[in-house]
């Protein structure tokens, strides 16, 4: 039954990446950098032509237009929603909006500013419409050892009755910890496609590709950086791929903490210990590769893209980790007080039978 959940999920999630995907396109060039007719404002701006691509845009018309242009800015004009419609429904419905929340917001600030609280804007609202389901899907990702000790315990039986058991074994475990295994299809749904929305939309918000944070311009590389020891847009990325490790890692690390406060409280034999660690090993060596990975695979992607990316990334990043804290937090405490409940009716039966 776990195997075809997992496989379930992976399917709805590969058809809805396809679906999403195929509802727009790359807005950048093989430069890195974004293709002036990819650009959303939300008034009329001039853009110097070495911060955007004008060599791939799909418009033949424009390109022969802005190529023989021999002055070294581009007007960008203000990208009407109806436009935006023209370009696919992900356009219109998820980028568009939140590109232009973004140039609002950096119109009283700064372009870094706008990225941010467009960013923690957003996730609020995910984390208010997909409350019960995020802190299903936290207690899930801290549960994880204890799911892997279950399936360690019937490993190698393929027997009815060990599947069976199995099964019951991991449903109670859900039961005691409230909760619902497909509540995160929920999340997932939600959350992917404004995830791509804001990704997509850092990178053709007008003021994330001219404008710049404390200072920094946002179209700077960490590559370019690099070469010209240029220590915020380094600084930046670094705290990036630290911040993806440790948005990551939070659930489990908050996990340990409360099972060495179990540990603490219930003065468990050194056995147990032992045998849990050596059960979990495995299971912990797999999370760990595939959060490194990922951590890689976006490090690599990220390097020669516009620091505006990098930026994005560490902001979400740090966001996933205090929603981490809060959803820990809330779990927790609504853990404790279904035991004193519980602690207190079996007080009141105990009595009674007395």
């Amino acid at each position: 039954m776990s195997k075809i959940r997992r496989h379930y999920k992976v399917l709805l999630l590969s058809l809805f990446v396809l679906l999403t995907c195929s509802a727009c396109s790359n807005p950048r060039g093989t430069d890195g950098k974004t293709k002036v007719d990819q650009i959303i404002a939300s008034e009329k701006i001039e853009i110097d032509k070495s911060q955007v691509n004008i060599e791939e845009v799909a418009d033949p018309a424009l390109k022969e237009e802005l190529i023989s242009d021999t002055s070294d800015v581009v007007t960008i004009e203000p990208t009407s929603w109806s436009s935006a419609w023209g370009n696919g429904w992900f356009d219109g419905l998820v980028v568009w909006p939140i590109a232009q929340l973004i140039n609002v917001l950096a119109s009283f600030t700064d372009a870094g500013w706008g990225i941010i609280l467009t960013t923690l804007l957003i996730q609020l609202l995910i984390y208010v419409l997909t409350y019960k389901s995020q802190l299903s899907q936290q207690r899930m990702q801290e549960l994880q050892p204890e799911m892997q000790r279950i399936q360690n315990k019937y490993a190698g039986k393929n027997d009815e009755r060990s599947r069976m058991l199995m099964a019951q074994e991991t449903q109670k475990l859900y039961t005691d910890n409230d909760i619902h295994p497909f509540g995160s299809i929920l999340v997932m749904f939600i959350q992917l496609p404004v995830m791509m929305g804001m990704f997509y939309a850092t990178m053709r918000a007008a003021t994330t590709v001219y404008g710049s944070f404390m200072g920094m311009p946002l179209s700077e590389t960490p590559l370019g950086a690099f070469a010209n020891l240029d220590w915020g847009p380094i600084i930046i990325y670094a705290l990036m791929i630290v911040m993806s490790i440790v948005s990551m890692q939070l659930p489990k690390w908050m996990s340990k903490l409360d099972k060495k406060k179990q540990e603490a409280n219930q003065k468990k034999s050194k056995f147990k210990k032992k045998e849990e660690q050596s059960q979990g090993g495995m299971m912990a060596n797999t999370m760990n590769m595939t959060m490194y990975m990922t951590t890689a695979m976006v490090a690599f992607m990220y390097i020669s893209w516009p620091i505006a990316m990098s930026f994005y990334w560490l902001v979400s990043s740090a966001i996933r980790s205090g929603m981490s804290v809060l959803s820990h937090y809330v779990s927790n405490k609504k853990a404790a007080a279904q035991a004193a409940n519980a602690a207190h009716d079996a007080g009141i039966l105990k009595n009674r039978k007395k």
